[in-house]
């Protein structure tokens, strides 16, 4: 019983996308230290693959958006770098 809640939980990912950087102007030095597509895909399929529901929420922006809308998670996966 305790585990069929646990796989039913609702997993949000907070993540630093580089390419959302580099499409807002910063260099590639500056988002050397970021996330690469692949990384996160990686995560989510492994938190899939263990049962759970993922939502990617992205970055402090996109996640101040989601929650400014009422937006709630069980539990946040964070991989941000800020």
């Amino acid at each position: 019983m305790k585990n069929n809640k646990l796989k039913n939980m609702l997993i949000g990912i907070t993540y630093d996308l580089r390419t959302d950087y580099l499409k807002e102007g910063f260099t590639e030095e500056e988002t050397a230290e970021f996330d690469k597509e692949e990384t996160i895909a990686g995560i989510e399929n492994a938190l899939k693959n263990a049962g759970f529901n993922t939502d990617r929420i992205g970055n402090i922006k996109h996640l101040a958006k989601k929650l400014t809308n009422g937006k709630t998670w069980d539990l946040v996966f964070n991989i941000s770098e800020g």
